[in-house]
């Protein structure tokens, strides 16, 4: 396919030819991660994550790794390419297209690679081989292998079957056709991984049901439903493989288009929730609600690694894209926003399909680190009942997520729930930052004095004080003799005139130097975790 085609098949304000030749030939789609530029596949889109358009040496080599493959650079820019890159680009003889910064790296991966893999071989514009819709695509498929064709989308919503006269029947295609949704009863055959993970027609058996063969359309990476077919026992099965993958591919067309529907809705939801939290009360109230929020982050701040923030972001939207996929596929309609080093997920309470939330986040979290490699934290809130509370629950799962954090937890799914006294403590860390009425000054001074002379008061405080004032404890947490916490805390009490004998002043004490980052003081300088 030519630039040009795949263009003009996109939507303008999706993509557009920023410089370069639009008739070069097309073959392919790679995500090129800006930070660690890799040899890619001749005649390919590449997709440039986390490219530094300020870097001139990283535009450069991003040119250069296009040029040399005959490819084309895609790169994200609010306002036009540019003059200094343009001429870079010329230079280097590349063409380059600017997407929409709106749009994610996985949405376009996802068009891009579906367009390509369903273009005809001769070059010609693609054309609608069944005289107009997936029924009668179905009813093509249906009369050629003798089966009873289903069409899903990756809801699991049926949007096409055949009707032919004499077709078989069983109580799944019934309640399937009638409902217009795979039945609750037969979900689990639906999504078994030797289906989804395989390219290649299968087998599906099930006791007291006919057989069926199915195949997933899709479209490199990117699944965009299934196809099956209903026989009335095996032995009808007759070379129909190669007739249902052929249909697959032809579906892909229809559900694309279909898909370009939704991904304008969803363009809308997404910015529907990113602008619910992050500027409460103008919350939209088409949201999809009741619906749980989900926070994803790398179980390590990437603020603290500055050389590591382009790495997390390409990581985080490979990550978006496996969720969209599993979440769609079990039932779900996510929408989505990222807010600096974080990914929210809204998620239906009641879905279409069986799996719960905190089913489809267990399910993700061993996905993605199996085939991601991720490190990722999961928190997932209660469900949510009106817009207004979106931005309480996003403030709660970042304190639970710099609580886990903090703590050195384990990459996983969590429920917010289970971190409500954790979530509290941050909200009381918070507000003690927050107003300074609500400190006694102790903090400031102490951690102040740490920073000047290289003492450890305030650790040494702190954890005194966590353990209720039990030396051994503190000093086991410290790996300090207790007869050195013990003397820390005198000479403490001695040097910053604080007493612990009123549990009011230790609560207050405990409470402010939480709040005080140990690198930090109130006031004018910002305090970590805040």
């Amino acid at each position: 396919m030519t630039l040009a085609t795949l263009l003009e098949t996109l939507r303008p304000d999706l993509v557009q030819l920023a410089t370069g030749d639009a008739q070069l030939a097309v073959a392919g789609v790679e995500l090129l991660d800006g930070s660690a530029l890799e040899p890619a596949a001749p005649q390919c889109l590449l997709l440039a994550l986390g490219l530094d358009l300020s870097s001139a040496k990283a535009v450069g080599q991003a040119l250069r790794l296009a040029a040399e493959t005959s490819g084309a650079l895609a790169v994200k820019c609010a306002t036009g390419l540019p003059t200094e890159i343009i001429e870079q680009a010329r230079a280097a003889g590349t063409t380059v297209v600017v997407v929409n910064p709106e749009i994610p790296w996985s949405r376009l991966y996802g068009l891009v690679s579906t367009l390509l893999a369903t273009q005809p071989t001769t070059g010609e514009p693609a054309t609608d081989p069944a005289g107009g819709d997936l029924f009668s695509l179905a009813n093509s498929v249906a009369s050629i292998c003798g089966g009873a064709v289903a069409i899903m989308d990756t809801n699991q919503t049926i949007v096409a079957y055949s009707n032919l006269p004499g077709q078989p029947i069983d109580e799944t295609r019934r309640v399937g056709i009638l409902s217009r949704q795979v039945p609750d009863h037969a979900l689990p055959h639906h999504l078994t991984d030797e289906l989804w993970r395989s390219d290649s027609v299968k087998l599906i058996r099930r006791d007291g049901y006919h057989p069926r063969l199915a195949v997933v359309i899709r479209a490199g990476d990117t699944a965009l439903g299934s196809l099956w077919a209903t026989f009335p026992d095996e032995d009808a099965i007759t070379d129909s493989e190669a007739v249902l993958a052929t249909a697959a591919k032809l579906a892909a067309l229809h559900l694309l288009t279909i898909r370009r529907h939704l991904d304008a809705d969803q363009e809308s939801r997404n910015a529907a929730l990113h602008t619910a939290l992050q500027h409460p009360g103008h919350a939209d109230r088409a949201l999809p609600l009741p619906a749980s929020l989900l926070c994803l982050a790398e179980t390590a701040n990437p603020d603290h690694r500055p050389d590591h923030r382009p790495d997390h972001r390409a990581g985080l939207l490979r990550a978006l894209g496996l969720l969209e996929l599993d979440a769609r596929s079990l039932g779900h309609e996510p929408t989505i926003s990222m807010v600096k080093d974080r990914m929210y997920v809204l998620l239906e309470a009641a879905p279409r399909g069986s799996v719960t939330v905190s089913t489809l986040a267990t399910h993700f979290h061993q996905r993605a680190s199996r085939l991601l490699h991720t490190n990722l934290l999961i928190v997932r809130s209660e469900p949510i009942k009106d817009p207004d509370g979106l931005r309480q629950a996003r403030d709660d799962l970042d304190r639970a997520i710099s609580h886990l954090r903090d703590t050195g937890a384990r990459p996983d799914s969590y429920a917010a729930r289970d971190l409500h006294a954790e979530i509290v403590q941050q909200r009381l860390f918070h507000a003690v930052r927050s107003d300074p009425m609500l400190r006694t000054g102790f903090g400031n001074v102490i951690n102040a004095h740490d920073l000047t002379h290289g003492t450890a008061y305030r650790a040494t405080l702190l954890s005194y004080l966590r353990n209720f004032g039990d030396v051994r404890a503190a000093g086991a947490e410290l790996t300090l003799h207790e007869n050195t916490v013990r003397k820390r805390i005198r000479r403490a009490q001695e040097l910053f005139g604080i007493t612990l004998d009123k549990p009011t002043h230790r609560l207050l004490l405990e409470l402010e130097l939480g709040a005080l980052a140990p690198d930090a003081t109130y006031g004018g300088h910002e305090v970590a975790g805040q």
